[in-house]
């Protein structure tokens, strides 16, 4: 089964060689290269995801390679990933700055282990952790420190080239090769952990302020700049759509539903944007903007968890607002198929029916009332134009269908006229005799 996160802090020996490097040792290339001062209160933000949004796809909530925090520990298939995180312990304490123990970590976060649990739902009354504030808060320091090994490969952190280059995990191809199904399973709902445990384990390593370390972590964490969100859910969401909030309707908005194939034949084009506060429709351009959504089997599983949190969470709707729109345009394949033309969805699902099937999906639990006002309008003024559009086109349609009868009417109108004129011409001759 593997160590707990007790025994690998306590059977750790930094002077333990790492087995990757051993293999590697001939052509390896060593580099040579405080406690936050007050933490907020942190409200709860890991939840349990109900049991009938799961039974509809239980794929997409389940970790399939690493458990991360208290909820899917322990599970027999994730326990391989054990030997990988201890690895990860040993080398970002090793490289740490300010030379601090792990016990020094432990401490630390023992500090904080009541607003660490308090981000938790139902985490007090799991047999496991409920009375051991040490066992959980070391696995909040193993956890954290896989994680923000993990995440500093990704953005090429110079500090992280101390594992061997064959290393599965942490080294250039392990990495590059696992990468797409380590990031489905650290962003699961479930499978999160606290930002305060990551700003926490920087501080004491790096020995720097609060606000170094945010920096720090904004970098790694796909978050826009200055962002400091919950988790890597909540960052990564953020990144994607764009961040900030927008003003939410009160009202229940009227559901507008608009086919893309059609929209695109009334004249109007897409254009990508690069986040969800820059949606708009240009009337004169006919012109509606829209931040791309690619689609893949490692995606999917994102877009349910981040939908299930936001929902949860109650406080953006960007992505419930996304959907939202998106199910406004998509009603067959032909929709899909145009607006991966004009480059809006990017899908390597295999075919636009499963691309259908996979929107279905979201929209299910997409709540209507709690759309913002940056997809209602533009909802509205594109189906004004479409509509103004249409009623225009009909009524040339109509011309062109009746253009015999109208010129034959017309035809008929001048001939009388001139009968008409011809006879007044004649009369006055006549009467003037």
């Amino acid at each position: 089964m593997g160590e707990t996160p007790s025994e690998m802090i306590s059977n750790l020996n930094l002077d333990q060689d790492d087995m990757y490097m051993e293999l590697e040792k001939p052509y390896l290339q060593k580099n040579k290269n405080i406690l936050l001062e007050k933490h907020q209160e942190q409200n709860l933000q890991i939840f349990i995801i109900p049991t009938y949004i799961k039974e509809r796809n239980p794929s997409a909530y389940e970790p399939k390679m690493v458990s991360i925090g208290p909820y899917h520990y322990g599970k027999t298939h994730l326990m391989t990933m054990q030997s990988h995180k201890k690895r990860a312990l040993l080398h970002f304490l090793r490289r740490s700055r300010t030379r601090a123990t792990e016990q020094g970590y432990v401490a630390r976060l023992m500090l904080v282990v009541d607003q660490l649990r308090k981000s938790y739902e139902q985490v007090e009354q799991m047999e496991r952790w409920k009375n051991d504030d040490d066992g959980f808060v070391k696995l909040m320091m193993v956890d954290g420190i896989f994680l923000l090994e993990f995440l500093s490969v990704l953005k090429g952190n110079q500090d992280n080239r101390d594992y061997a280059n064959i290393d599965p995990i942490f080294g250039h191809r392990g990495h590059n090769l696992n990468y797409n199904y380590v990031m489905q399973d650290l962003l699961l709902l479930e499978n999160q952990l606290p930002y305060l445990v990551l700003s926490t384990l920087l501080s004491v390593s790096e020995g720097q302020p609060e606000e170094n370390t945010n920096r720090i972590l904004s970098t790694i964490m796909f978050a826009p700049p200055r962002f400091q969100g919950h988790h890597l859910l909540d960052t990564y969401m953020k990144g994607i759509l764009g961040g900030g909030s927008h003003h939410q309707r009160s009202d229940e908005e009227r559901t507008i539903r608009i086919s893309a194939s059609k929209l695109l034949k009334y004249g109007v084009q897409f254009r990508t944007v690069g986040s969800y506060n820059k949606i708009r429709f240009d009337k004169h351009t006919a012109t509606l903007s829209l931040p791309s959504i690619i689609i893949n089997q490692h995606t999917v599983p994102r877009f349910f968890n981040s939908k299930v949190y936001e929902l949860r969470v109650g406080t953006n709707k960007d992505l419930n607002s996304y959907i939202h729109l998106m199910d406004s345009l998509i009603q067959s394949t032909s929709d899909v198929y145009s607006l991966r033309s004009q480059g809006i969805i990017v899908s390597s699902l295999g075919s636009d029916e499963a691309v259908v099937e996979v929107m279905k999906e979201l929209t299910k639990d997409t709540v209507r009332g709690e759309v913002d006002d940056i997809s209602i309008r533009a909802i509205e003024e594109v189906s004004e134009y479409y509509h103004r559009e249409k009623k225009a086109t009909r009524n040339w349609i109509w011309v062109r269908d009746n253009w015999a009868s109208i010129v034959g009417a017309a035809t008929m109108l001048l001939l009388l006229s001139v009968v008409q004129t011809v006879y007044t011409v004649l009369a006055f001759h006549y009467n003037k005799k």
